[in-house]
Protein backbone atom coordinates (compact mmCIF):
# COMPACT_ATOMS: atom_id res chain seq x y z
CA UNK A 1 0.00 0.00 0.00
CA UNK A 2 2.80 2.37 0.94
CA UNK A 3 4.56 1.61 -2.31
CA UNK A 4 1.41 2.46 -4.25
CA UNK A 5 1.13 5.77 -2.38
CA UNK A 6 4.75 6.58 -3.16
CA UNK A 7 4.23 5.75 -6.81
CA UNK A 8 1.06 7.85 -6.92
CA UNK A 9 2.86 10.76 -5.24
CA UNK A 10 5.75 10.57 -7.68
CA UNK A 11 3.39 10.46 -10.66
CA UNK A 12 1.49 13.46 -9.30
CA UNK A 13 4.74 15.33 -8.71
CA UNK A 14 5.89 14.64 -12.26
CA UNK A 15 2.57 15.93 -13.62
CA UNK A 16 2.78 19.10 -11.53
CA UNK A 17 6.38 19.70 -12.61
CA UNK A 18 5.42 19.20 -16.25
CA UNK A 19 2.48 21.60 -16.03
CA UNK A 20 4.50 24.31 -14.33
CA UNK A 21 7.84 23.58 -15.98
CA UNK A 22 8.19 27.06 -17.50
CA UNK A 23 7.54 28.77 -14.17
CA UNK A 24 9.89 26.43 -12.33
CA UNK A 25 12.63 26.87 -14.92
CA UNK A 26 12.31 30.64 -14.77
CA UNK A 27 12.32 30.63 -10.96
CA UNK A 28 15.46 28.48 -10.84
CA UNK A 29 17.13 30.66 -13.46
CA UNK A 30 16.20 33.91 -11.73
CA UNK A 31 16.83 32.89 -8.15
CA UNK A 32 19.42 30.13 -8.11
CA UNK A 33 21.55 30.64 -11.19
CA UNK A 34 21.48 34.46 -11.13
CA UNK A 35 21.25 34.84 -7.40
CA UNK A 36 17.75 36.34 -7.20
CA UNK A 37 16.86 39.89 -6.33
CA UNK A 38 17.63 42.96 -8.40
CA UNK A 39 20.91 43.64 -10.10
CA UNK A 40 22.91 46.41 -8.49
CA UNK A 41 23.32 49.33 -10.86
CA UNK A 42 26.71 50.77 -11.63
CA UNK A 43 26.93 54.51 -12.32
CA UNK A 44 29.30 56.01 -14.85
CA UNK A 45 30.73 59.52 -15.03
CA UNK A 46 27.77 60.82 -17.06
CA UNK A 47 25.22 60.04 -14.36
CA UNK A 48 23.30 63.21 -13.46
CA UNK A 49 22.16 63.75 -9.89
CA UNK A 50 19.02 65.59 -10.98
CA UNK A 51 15.41 64.88 -10.08
CA UNK A 52 12.53 66.25 -12.11
CA UNK A 53 8.81 66.56 -11.57
CA UNK A 54 8.17 63.77 -14.07
CA UNK A 55 10.92 61.32 -13.04
CA UNK A 56 13.30 61.03 -10.12
CA UNK A 57 16.33 58.93 -9.24
CA UNK A 58 15.32 56.05 -6.99
CA UNK A 59 17.39 53.75 -4.76
CA UNK A 60 14.73 51.24 -3.73
CA UNK A 61 14.19 47.89 -5.41
CA UNK A 62 10.63 47.04 -4.30
CA UNK A 63 8.63 49.03 -6.82
CA UNK A 64 5.16 49.82 -5.49
CA UNK A 65 3.41 51.86 -8.20
CA UNK A 66 3.54 53.19 -11.76
CA UNK A 67 5.49 56.32 -10.84
CA UNK A 68 8.21 54.28 -9.17
CA UNK A 69 8.37 52.12 -12.28
CA UNK A 70 9.03 55.25 -14.35
CA UNK A 71 11.67 56.22 -11.81
CA UNK A 72 13.35 52.82 -12.15
CA UNK A 73 13.62 53.26 -15.92
CA UNK A 74 14.98 56.80 -15.47
CA UNK A 75 17.52 55.73 -12.85
CA UNK A 76 18.68 52.84 -15.02
CA UNK A 77 19.11 55.00 -18.14
CA UNK A 78 20.69 57.78 -16.12
CA UNK A 79 23.21 55.37 -14.59
CA UNK A 80 24.73 54.49 -17.95
CA UNK A 81 24.50 50.76 -17.23
CA UNK A 82 23.65 48.49 -20.16
CA UNK A 83 21.25 46.10 -18.44
CA UNK A 84 19.11 45.94 -15.32
CA UNK A 85 16.56 43.57 -13.80
CA UNK A 86 13.91 43.97 -11.13
CA UNK A 87 10.79 42.15 -9.99
CA UNK A 88 7.21 43.36 -10.17
CA UNK A 89 6.03 43.71 -6.57
CA UNK A 90 2.57 45.25 -6.87
CA UNK A 91 -0.78 44.48 -8.48
CA UNK A 92 -0.98 45.39 -12.18
CA UNK A 93 2.80 45.86 -12.36
CA UNK A 94 3.13 43.62 -15.42
CA UNK A 95 0.26 45.50 -17.09
CA UNK A 96 2.04 48.78 -16.35
CA UNK A 97 5.25 47.53 -17.94
CA UNK A 98 3.32 46.40 -21.03
CA UNK A 99 1.62 49.79 -21.12
CA UNK A 100 5.03 51.46 -21.08
CA UNK A 101 6.25 49.21 -23.88
CA UNK A 102 3.18 49.90 -26.01
CA UNK A 103 3.49 53.67 -25.58
CA UNK A 104 5.98 54.66 -28.28
CA UNK A 105 6.69 58.01 -26.62
CA UNK A 106 6.93 57.10 -22.92
CA UNK A 107 10.42 55.58 -22.83
CA UNK A 108 11.75 58.05 -25.41
CA UNK A 109 10.55 60.87 -23.16
CA UNK A 110 12.51 59.42 -20.23
CA UNK A 111 15.54 59.13 -22.49
CA UNK A 112 15.47 62.91 -22.97
CA UNK A 113 16.20 63.51 -19.28
CA UNK A 114 19.55 61.70 -19.22
CA UNK A 115 22.97 62.73 -20.49
CA UNK A 116 23.18 62.07 -24.26
CA UNK A 117 26.19 59.82 -23.67
CA UNK A 118 23.93 57.59 -21.54
CA UNK A 119 20.95 57.74 -23.88
CA UNK A 120 19.94 54.69 -25.87
CA UNK A 121 19.72 54.02 -29.56
CA UNK A 122 17.56 50.94 -28.99
CA UNK A 123 15.99 49.31 -25.93
CA UNK A 124 14.65 45.83 -25.21
CA UNK A 125 12.34 44.98 -22.30
CA UNK A 126 11.72 41.34 -21.38
CA UNK A 127 9.09 40.04 -18.94
CA UNK A 128 9.77 36.57 -17.54
CA UNK A 129 7.14 34.14 -16.27
CA UNK A 130 8.25 34.85 -12.72
CA UNK A 131 7.60 38.58 -13.08
CA UNK A 132 11.22 39.56 -13.61
CA UNK A 133 11.65 42.66 -15.78
CA UNK A 134 14.93 42.83 -17.67
CA UNK A 135 15.93 45.99 -19.54
CA UNK A 136 18.81 46.09 -22.02
CA UNK A 137 19.95 49.00 -24.15
CA UNK A 138 22.28 49.80 -27.00
CA UNK A 139 23.83 53.19 -26.39
CA UNK A 140 23.55 56.06 -28.86
CA UNK A 141 27.31 56.76 -28.67
CA UNK A 142 30.32 54.48 -28.91
CA UNK A 143 33.32 55.00 -26.62
CA UNK A 144 35.31 56.35 -29.56
CA UNK A 145 32.59 58.87 -30.45
CA UNK A 146 32.39 60.03 -26.83
CA UNK A 147 36.15 60.63 -26.73
CA UNK A 148 35.97 62.66 -29.94
CA UNK A 149 33.05 64.86 -28.84
CA UNK A 150 34.52 65.46 -25.37
CA UNK A 151 37.87 66.47 -26.85
CA UNK A 152 36.17 68.86 -29.27
CA UNK A 153 34.22 70.59 -26.51
CA UNK A 154 37.23 70.77 -24.19
CA UNK A 155 39.27 72.38 -26.95
CA UNK A 156 36.49 74.89 -27.60
CA UNK A 157 36.33 75.80 -23.91
CA UNK A 158 40.10 76.35 -23.72
CA UNK A 159 40.45 78.28 -26.98
CA UNK A 160 37.53 80.60 -26.22
CA UNK A 161 38.37 81.14 -22.53
CA UNK A 162 34.87 80.05 -21.56
CA UNK A 163 35.70 79.83 -17.85
CA UNK A 164 35.96 83.62 -17.69
CA UNK A 165 32.43 84.20 -19.07
CA UNK A 166 29.01 84.46 -17.47
CA UNK A 167 26.76 81.43 -17.90
CA UNK A 168 24.66 83.36 -20.41
CA UNK A 169 27.72 84.15 -22.54
CA UNK A 170 29.04 80.60 -22.19
CA UNK A 171 25.83 79.29 -23.75
CA UNK A 172 25.68 81.99 -26.42
CA UNK A 173 29.29 81.42 -27.48
CA UNK A 174 28.77 77.71 -28.13
CA UNK A 175 25.28 78.18 -29.60
CA UNK A 176 26.71 80.61 -32.17
CA UNK A 177 29.72 78.40 -32.86
CA UNK A 178 27.61 75.31 -33.56
CA UNK A 179 25.34 77.22 -35.93
CA UNK A 180 28.32 78.67 -37.77
CA UNK A 181 29.92 75.26 -38.37
CA UNK A 182 26.70 73.36 -39.12
CA UNK A 183 24.26 73.35 -41.99
CA UNK A 184 20.77 71.98 -41.52
CA UNK A 185 20.52 68.75 -43.49
CA UNK A 186 17.20 69.31 -45.22
CA UNK A 187 17.89 66.35 -47.55
CA UNK A 188 18.41 64.01 -44.57
CA UNK A 189 21.51 62.62 -46.26
CA UNK A 190 23.13 61.28 -43.07
CA UNK A 191 22.31 57.87 -41.63
CA UNK A 192 22.17 59.16 -38.05
CA UNK A 193 22.06 62.48 -36.29
CA UNK A 194 24.14 62.67 -33.13
CA UNK A 195 26.61 65.23 -31.82
CA UNK A 196 29.37 63.13 -33.35
CA UNK A 197 27.72 63.16 -36.77
CA UNK A 198 27.22 66.92 -36.55
CA UNK A 199 30.89 67.58 -35.74
CA UNK A 200 32.28 65.19 -38.35
CA UNK A 201 29.97 65.98 -41.27
CA UNK A 202 29.00 69.61 -40.65
CA UNK A 203 25.37 68.67 -41.27
CA UNK A 204 22.56 67.70 -38.95
CA UNK A 205 18.91 67.89 -38.08
CA UNK A 206 17.42 68.71 -34.69
CA UNK A 207 18.67 65.53 -32.98
CA UNK A 208 22.31 66.47 -33.53
CA UNK A 209 21.84 70.13 -32.59
CA UNK A 210 20.04 69.27 -29.35
CA UNK A 211 22.54 66.55 -28.40
CA UNK A 212 25.64 68.71 -28.85
CA UNK A 213 24.05 71.55 -26.90
CA UNK A 214 23.04 69.20 -24.07
CA UNK A 215 26.52 67.67 -23.86
CA UNK A 216 28.06 71.14 -23.70
CA UNK A 217 25.57 72.38 -21.10
CA UNK A 218 26.34 69.37 -18.93
CA UNK A 219 30.06 69.98 -19.42
CA UNK A 220 29.77 73.52 -18.02
CA UNK A 221 27.56 72.34 -15.15
CA UNK A 222 24.15 73.63 -16.21
CA UNK A 223 21.07 71.47 -15.60
CA UNK A 224 19.21 70.76 -18.80
CA UNK A 225 17.26 68.18 -20.74
CA UNK A 226 15.96 67.68 -24.24
CA UNK A 227 12.32 68.42 -24.94
CA UNK A 228 10.37 67.24 -27.95
CA UNK A 229 7.19 67.73 -29.88
CA UNK A 230 5.84 65.24 -32.39
CA UNK A 231 8.40 66.09 -35.08
CA UNK A 232 11.05 68.21 -33.38
CA UNK A 233 13.48 68.25 -30.45
CA UNK A 234 15.33 71.08 -28.69
CA UNK A 235 16.78 71.96 -25.28
CA UNK A 236 15.47 73.25 -21.98
CA UNK A 237 18.09 74.71 -19.66
CA UNK A 238 18.06 76.00 -16.09
CA UNK A 239 19.80 79.36 -15.96
CA UNK A 240 19.96 81.18 -12.63
CA UNK A 241 16.99 79.24 -11.26
CA UNK A 242 14.65 79.66 -14.24
CA UNK A 243 13.99 77.34 -17.16
CA UNK A 244 14.48 78.55 -20.75
CA UNK A 245 14.05 77.04 -24.19
CA UNK A 246 17.08 76.82 -26.46
CA UNK A 247 16.63 75.74 -30.08
CA UNK A 248 19.82 75.96 -32.11
CA UNK A 249 18.13 74.20 -35.03
CA UNK A 250 15.57 76.93 -35.56
CA UNK A 251 18.25 79.59 -35.03
CA UNK A 252 20.03 78.08 -38.05
CA UNK A 253 17.48 78.53 -40.85
CA UNK A 254 17.81 76.67 -44.13
CA UNK A 255 19.23 78.69 -46.99
CA UNK A 256 21.19 77.40 -49.95
CA UNK A 257 23.24 80.56 -50.46
CA UNK A 258 23.67 82.16 -47.05
CA UNK A 259 24.60 81.08 -43.54
CA UNK A 260 22.27 82.76 -41.07
CA UNK A 261 22.76 83.03 -37.33
CA UNK A 262 19.64 83.96 -35.36
CA UNK A 263 18.75 84.27 -31.68
CA UNK A 264 14.99 84.06 -31.96
CA UNK A 265 14.90 80.78 -30.02
CA UNK A 266 17.80 81.51 -27.68
CA UNK A 267 16.95 81.26 -23.95
CA UNK A 268 13.29 82.21 -24.21
CA UNK A 269 10.30 81.45 -21.98
CA UNK A 270 7.48 79.12 -22.95
CA UNK A 271 5.19 82.09 -23.57
CA UNK A 272 7.75 83.58 -25.93
CA UNK A 273 8.23 80.22 -27.60
CA UNK A 274 4.55 79.79 -28.35
CA UNK A 275 4.27 83.32 -29.69
CA UNK A 276 6.87 82.34 -32.27
CA UNK A 277 5.54 78.87 -33.06
CA UNK A 278 2.66 76.77 -31.77
CA UNK A 279 2.99 73.84 -34.16
CA UNK A 280 6.49 72.35 -34.11
CA UNK A 281 7.07 73.44 -30.50
CA UNK A 282 3.93 72.02 -28.92
CA UNK A 283 5.08 69.60 -26.20
CA UNK A 284 3.58 67.37 -23.53
CA UNK A 285 3.44 69.59 -20.43
CA UNK A 286 2.61 66.55 -18.27
CA UNK A 287 6.10 65.23 -19.04
CA UNK A 288 8.19 68.38 -19.47
CA UNK A 289 6.65 70.03 -16.45
CA UNK A 290 9.47 72.48 -15.82
CA UNK A 291 8.64 74.08 -19.17
CA UNK A 292 5.05 74.99 -18.23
Amino acid sequence: MKDLLKIGFMIGLVIVVYIFKDNITTFISDNLIYGGGNKVLTYNEYYLDYDYKYVQNIDKSNIENYQEMLNIFYTFLNSGDNSYSYYCDYDNCIDDVKKLIDDKDAISNINNFVHPFNSFNSINIDISNSGKITIKTKKAYTDEEIIFVKAYIDTFIINNKIDNMSNYDKIKSFHDHIINITKYDSDHANESYTAYDLLTTGKSICGGYSDIMSIYLNRIGLQNYKINSENHIWNLVNLDGSWYHLDATWDDPVDENNQYLLHNFFLISTNELHKLDVIEHTFNSNVYIEAK
